[in-house]
C-alpha cells in the first residue's frame, strides 16, 4: 500500500445502547470494555472489585460496578449504575483452578459452577427485561476450547469442573437464543484459545509460546486481549444481526492440530 493510502475500514456500528461486562477489572473482561468504549458505547464494568476509572475515557462512557455474579437481585443491586439502558451485555466472569483430574472436592467444583456457569444464567436472567426493552440487544458469552476439546499441557491431565463449566456455558448460550430470539435479543458465546492475561502468566511467559505448544497453534503466538475483544465486538454489532446461537472459536488455529 503507498504511503499516505488510508487504510480501508468497515466500520461496526451499535445502535442498541449501553454495555454491560462482568469480569472487567483484567485481562479479556478489561480489553472487551475498553473496545466497546473505543466504539462510544457507555459501559458498566462488573468485578469483586469496582474496576478503577479508566483515564482514556471520559466519565459518561464508564461506571465501575463491585458485585459478584451469584448474587440474587442483581438488577437492584445494579441499580446505582443505571442500568436501564443496556443493549449488550457480555459474561466474562470466570475462575480456573488447576486442579488435574482426581480429587477435586465440592467446593472446588460448586464454585467454578456457581461463578463460570450460574452466574452467567443469573446475569442473563436478571437483565432479561432490560434487554427486552432495547433494540437491538445481544449477549455474548465467554466459553473456551476447553468445553468441546480436551486440553491438558501445563498440567498432565485436564481440570474437570472448568471444562464441564464451559461445556455448560455454550449449551446454556444455545438456550437463551432460542428462549430470547422472539424478543430480539441474540445470544452468542466466544471460545478464546491460549490468550496472554494475567491468569496465563501464572504458568510462565506469555510473550512466545512454550515449546509444548508452539507446534500446536499454527497462528504461532498467543492471543492478545483486544484479538478476543475484537470478536465480541462483532457479535454484539449491528453487523452480527442475523447471528445467534452460535459459537466464535478464536484460537488461532489450535482446532486444526
Amino acid at each position: 500500500m503507498s504511503a499516505g493510502r488510508p487504510v480501508p475500514a468497515l466500520p461496526l456500528t451499535f445502535s442498541g445502547g449501553d454495555a454491560l461486562v462482568t469480569g472487567a477489572a483484567s485481562g479479556i473482561g478489561a480489553a472487551i470494555a475498553r473496545t466497546l468504549m473505543t466504539a462510544g458505547v457507555r459501559t458498566i464494568r462488573m468485578d469483586l472489585k469496582a474496576p478503577q476509572p479508566d483515564p482514556d475515557f471520559p466519565d459518561h462512557l464508564q461506571a465501575g460496578v463491585a458485585l459478584d455474579v451469584r448474587e440474587p437481585d442483581l438488577l437492584d443491586k445494579l441499580s446505582g449504575a443505571a442500568p436501564e439502558n443496556v443493549a449488550y451485555l457480555v459474561n466474562c466472569a470466570g475462575v480456573i483452578d488447576d486442579t488435574g483430574f482426581s480429587g477435586v472436592d465440592r467446593a472446588l467444583w460448586l464454585r467454578c459452577l456457581e461463578i463460570n456457569l450460574m452466574g452467567a444464567y443469573n446475569t442473563i436472567d436478571a437483565l432479561t427485561p432490560v434487554l427486552r426493552r432495547a433494540s437491538p440487544a445481544a449477549v455474548v458469552n465467554i466459553s473456551s476450547i476447553e468445553a468441546g476439546r480436551v486440553v491438558a499441557l501445563s498440567n498432565p491431565d485436564p481440570s474437570p469442573q472448568y471444562a464441564a463449566s464451559k461445556a455448560g456455558l455454550q449449551m446454556l448460550t444455545q438456550s437463551a437464543a432460542r428462549a430470547l430470539a422472539a424478543d430480539g435479543v441474540r445470544v452468542n458465546s466466544v471460545s478464546p484459545g491460549f490468550v496472554a492475561t494475567p491468569m496465563a502468566a501464572a504458568h510462565g511467559d506469555t510473550t512466545e509460546l512454550p515449546p509444548a505448544l508452539a507446534p500446536r497453534v499454527p497462528a504461532g503466538r498467543f492471543a492478545a486481549p483486544a484479538d478476543i475483544a475484537h470478536a465480541v465486538a462483532f457479535l454484539l454489532s449491528d453487523q452480527a444481526a442475523y447471528i445467534t446461537g452460535s459459537d466464535l472459536r478464536v484460537d488461532g488455529g489450535f482446532q486444526l492440530t
